[in-house]
């Protein structure tokens, strides 16, 4: 037992480290940014908005510095970028170095838990990935209730820019009283949109991430309407009040289709369903005469075969109810 608890110490050692140096990085990456602007004042260099120069978006930095002690492996790498995105559109206060750190400590912790308890490591190995995935799982589902929350404001929001412009506001002041009236999550994400404008990113660079932050159609659309207006000309005040009413549209159409088609829905769910009930019915009833189904290697097969056709089935019925407005 003793290579066993001195394994299990170095792996607890390995994942405390990893914790301290991520949290370090975080705490003196805002410190090194003040540092930075400073140098550039004192030397009467301009500073770059973040949201100029090279940079397409507004979103947070995805530089070295703050990826912690994984720069060496994730530098450059489409994962740091998706991290991000998923990130801002979460709404979860984290950079991409510590989200990184939290995942691989709780793919150790998990790891070291199952080792411990199983005292296997072929048990171990594969539970490692489940905690590796778990953040990201629960970011993917706190970003899609945060996006539904966001468009089911968005009509709100365009009611009351269209409202206020023409009441003689001007567009950056419309989106301010609209961020006042509404509640959270779009009153937060059109702050942060006034606050990027007036610190000097641009209306249109600050709309923009707004748009990319929030990664709805409607809201692409809006962002379109606003910078076809701001290159052209028009009555913004109308444009707005079309996509509002095309929305609305949009809405009431998902509706009938929910009711028209909830019949189907419901038989899709019973047929699905009904097989697996009646083998845990005949398994309850006569174990002896379905255990062949688990014993037997025909039997297996055709499991697999089963739950392959109930899995396509499944697809089948989706597919054919699942309509794009």
């Amino acid at each position: 037992m003793q290579p066993l608890a001195l394994l299990v110490a170095l792996a607890v050692m390995a994942t405390i480290t990893l914790l301290v140096i991520g949290i370090s990085q975080a705490k003196g990456a805002a410190q090194r940014v003040v540092t930075r602007r400073l140098e550039h004042f004192t030397r009467g260099e301009p500073s770059r908005p973040s949201g100029g120069g090279d940079d397409k978006s507004l979103l947070r930095s995805t530089d070295r510095s703050k990826l912690g002690p994984f720069a060496g492996i994730l530098a450059g790498s489409r994962q740091v970028e998706s991290s991000t995105l998923a990130l801002e559109r979460a709404g979860i206060p984290l950079r991409v170095g510590e989200y990184m750190t939290l995942r691989f400590s709780l793919a150790a912790i998990i790891f070291l838990v199952a080792f411990i308890l199983a005292g296997n490591l072929l048990i171990a190995l594969p539970l490692a990935p489940i905690g590796y995935f778990l953040p990201r799982w629960y970011v993917s589902s706190r970003r899609r209730g945060r996006q539904a929350k966001i468009n089911g404001q968005l009509e709100e929001m365009l009611t009351l820019v269209s409202n206020s412009l023409k009441s003689g506001y001007g567009l950056l002041q419309s989106f301010e009283y609209a961020s006042r009236q509404l509640a959270p999550p779009i009153a937060i994400e059109l702050k942060r949109m006034l606050q990027e404008a007036n610190l000097g990113a641009g209306a249109e660079v600050a709309i923009q991430a707004l748009a990319d932050r929030i990664a709805s159609p409607d809201m692409e659309m809006v962002v379109t309407a606003i910078g076809i207006q701001r290159s052209v000309g028009g009555n913004l005040a109308q444009t707005l009040d079309n996509v509002a009413y095309t929305m609305r549209e949009r809405d009431r159409i998902r509706g009938e289709i929910t009711t028209l088609t909830s019949q189907q829905r419901m038989t899709g769910f019973i047929i699905g369903g009904l097989p697996i009930f009646v083998g845990l019915m005949m398994f309850g009833v006569n174990p002896g005469y379905m255990l062949p189904l688990f014993t037997e290697t025909a039997g297996r097969v055709m499991l697999l075969i089963a739950a392959g056709m109930e899995g396509l089935g499944i697809v089948l019925i989706r597919s054919m109810l699942n309509f794009e407005v």
